[in-house]
């Protein structure tokens, strides 16, 4: 059994228009639609992602030391670790165990 896979469209008489690739052999075939919704049928959620966004998105604007010391100066980037009030090793060690009891089946 061989597997092609077609892209096509059902037009408004409701005939589905495709192209086969030239050299098919002729014969019995099965034919299984997956029907897509057109875009403005989705939620905002459900849409693809558009080229132009995706590059927004992993677009990087490293800033100086100097802008990211003004930052935390004028409190823009919150108070850091304050809310953590045991030790460093003792954090870690306690996120191991959240971990490991997330992980068990």
């Amino acid at each position: 059994m061989t597997l092609i896979q077609l892209t096509g469209k059902i037009n408004n008489r409701g005939q589905l228009e495709l192209e086969l690739p030239e050299g098919l052999p002729s014969g019995k075939v099965h034919v299984t639609l997956e029907i897509t919704p057109a875009v403005d049928d989705l939620t905002w959620e459900e849409r693809p992602w558009t080229d132009e966004e995706l590059e927004a998105l992993l677009k990087v604007e490293p800033k100086t030391g100097m802008e990211i010391a003004a930052e935390i100066q004028a409190g823009m980037l919150g108070d850091g670790w304050s809310h953590i009030k045991v030790s460093g090793a003792e954090w870690v060690e306690e996120q191991r165990r959240k971990w490991q009891e997330r992980s068990k089946w």
